[in-house]
């Protein structure tokens, strides 16, 4: 065994004992084999019953083990802990909690409610990880409570941020050792990660899941329990809304069993959320929405038909040639910015390349033409509209490529699109096109590939779930071809699809997007203006009265019916509330009201 040992019962009392005589003759000052001391001024001990929270579980064969280090007095509040190993085989639960103020904790095994003759406590961190569990450790303890029990106490003075996660882990002192546990916290401390307060709403601001509730008239606050949540978050412009269900305007009810009840559910396994969260002046919210394309609605009896105007396939006979670098786009200032900031229905921008070149989304490279992308006086050889990007063509060293940033939301998986075509081959493995993101490698096809000469696009799909994280990554498809035979590769409706859901993981943290009927998407862990998928989706539904008419009225019910800051939705920040801010954001978002 390498577990540290030390004396048993029988001869800690005769140590006990020699150490009050010792006192009593010498005056002897006696102090515990750690070195441990009481700060100045605070007792050594438990004083008193913790009033904070109480966990009662219990250590037994279904609980995980690990190799608990030594005992460790010195107190690490940066995380720096370097202890050393103990042995293996001691079974452990771990407990996250957060701190509500600087002052020192106390954690407490109560004996009362422990059948354990022995335990061990450790104080992490986070992450706790039972593998290197004496990193990132800030203080262990072993008998400074009732008898063998363990606790930290205002004598160690371990003083924690707020906001931050740390974990109390109960473990034994003997490996294998099972029994019951009651672990007491000082009342500054709360179990459970810290709540991440805000999300983001294009339209409706900030989100706040962490709210003070007014004169007590709600349960404030949003618990996430293992498979669904509840409680209520405050928006600023569209006031409470609740992760449960709602009832034709009636009683509130949690029934999570699926997210056709209208509550928020939560995937144990991967924090996924899905269901409906209700807002008194938004309606409902989905937090697991699918893509759809925009779509558009008549007014009136009319309907409206698709047109197939396109021409018939072109026959090509032998290998095209490209006629050379396509006329440039003339655009004005005004043009670009619209561009820059019109909505979009994608991650990728401009996936069929219609505005042409200079692309304000698409970084184009060529050696012999400037760009690879072609358009009217170039070739007619697109997938659909009259744009596309050519690779090759050409019977020299050719390498040409288009790239642009994407930010991929997180919350579920995400695919790339894209049609190609290899219209003629030179049948050598070495003229390729591939797609890159982040400079990786995710697909490839060269000359010598059997669907060269095949006749028509083909759509090819890739998953790229990997870069689902809310991150920017760049996105490239680039080529190469070495000649003298010829080789076209076409490309064209790049598109990369994602899951724009919610997930909450396993310490609380929100990421990823909900859908509110009436307020557009919303986003989590948003930072003010962030952009948010699918604006174009946003619809005219502002008609409060369902009047047939947006006016000042609308905005004067939301505002007095539900008591919310007039000034709120003053969206063009004239200082006064009128139709006005409702036509801005019908412009802003190019939406018909």
């Amino acid at each position: 065994m390498n577990y540290e040992k030390r004396p048993r019962p029988l001869v800690s009392a005769l140590l006990v004992l020699l150490v009050l005589l010792a006192t009593a003759v010498g005056n002897v000052t006696a102090q515990d084999p750690g070195g441990k001391g009481p700060a100045a001024g605070m007792p050594s001990q438990v004083v008193g019953p913790l009033v904070g929270p109480t966990v009662n579980g219990t250590l037994d064969g279904s609980d995980p083990t690990f190799t608990r280090p030594q005992n460790s007095p010195v107190v690490t509040v940066n995380c720096a802990s370097a202890w050393t190993p103990s042995a293996g085989g001691f079974r452990y639960e771990a407990h996250a909690f957060h701190v509500t103020n600087n002052s020192p904790i106390q954690i407490e095994v109560n004996a009362a409610g422990t059948t354990i003759g022995d335990t061990f406590l450790i104080v992490s961190c986070h992450p706790f990880n039972a593998a290197t569990p004496s990193v990132n450790g800030v203080i262990t303890d072993d008998d400074d409570g009732a008898g063998l029990l363990s606790a930290i106490t205002l004598a160690d003075n371990v003083t924690l941020t707020p906001g931050k996660t740390y974990w109390a882990v109960i473990t034994t002192y003997d490996p294998g050792a099972t029994g019951a546990y009651q672990l007491d916290f000082s009342d500054n401390v709360v179990l459970g990660v810290p709540p991440k307060k805000w999300a983001w709403s294009t339209n409706a601001g900030w989100i706040n899941f962490a709210p003070t509730a007014p004169n007590g008239a709600f349960t404030d606050g949003v618990a996430v329990y293992p498979d669904h949540l509840e409680g209520y978050a405050w928006a600023e412009n569209a006031g409470w809304i609740r992760l449960g269900t709602h009832t034709s305007g009636g009683a509130w009810t949690y029934a999570n069993t699926s997210a056709t009840n209208y509550g928020v559910n939560r995937n144990p396994t991967t924090g996924a959320l899905s269901g409906y969260a209700w807002s008194s002046t938004s309606g409902w919210i989905k937090f697991d929405p699918a893509w759809q394309p925009l779509e558009i609605g008549s007014t009136d009896d009319a309907s409206v038909a698709p047109a197939n105007n396109a021409e018939a396939t072109p026959q090509v006979t032998g290998p095209p040639t490209r006629l050379g670098p396509p006329s440039p786009v003339q655009r004005s200032a005004q043009e670009l910015r619209d561009l820059l900031e019109a909505p979009s229905a994608d991650v990728v921008r401009d996936g069929s390349f219609e505005l042409g070149t200079p692309n304000p989304f698409w970084s184009e490279a060529s050696t012999n033409f400037g760009t690879p992308l072609c358009g009217p006086g170039c070739s007619s050889a697109s997938h659909t509209g009259l744009w596309f990007a050519w690779f090759g063509g050409i019977s020299v060293y050719e390498a040409g490529s288009v790239s642009q940033s994407v930010t991929i939301p997180s919350g579920g998986p995400a695919t790339l699109s894209f049609w190609v075509k290899n219209s003629s081959c030179s049948g050598s493995a070495a003229d390729y096109l591939e797609v890159k993101v982040d400079g990786a490698q995710r697909w490839v096809t060269t000359a010598a590939d059997p669907a060269c000469t095949t006749p028509g696009y083909r759509q090819v799909t890739v998953d790229v779930s990997a870069y689902a994280d809310d991150a920017a990554h760049v996105l490239q498809f680039h080529s190469e071809v070495f000649g003298p035979a010829i080789t076209n590769f076409f490309l064209d409706d790049v598109a990369l699809n994602a899951n724009y859901g919610a997930v909450v993981d396993g310490v609380g943290n929100f990421r990823g997007y909900a859908w509110s009927e009436n307020l557009g998407w919303i986003k989590f862990s948003g930072t003010a203006g962030d952009a948010t998928p699918y604006q174009a989706q946003v619809r005219c539904v502002i008609d409060v009265n369902a009047s047939g008419t947006v006016d000042v009225i609308d905005v004067q019910l939301v505002t007095s019916a539900f008591g919310l800051n007039v000034p709120a939705y003053d969206f063009n920040h004239d200082s006064v509330v009128n139709v006005a801010d409702i036509q801005f954001v019908a412009n802003r978002w190019r939406v018909g009201c």
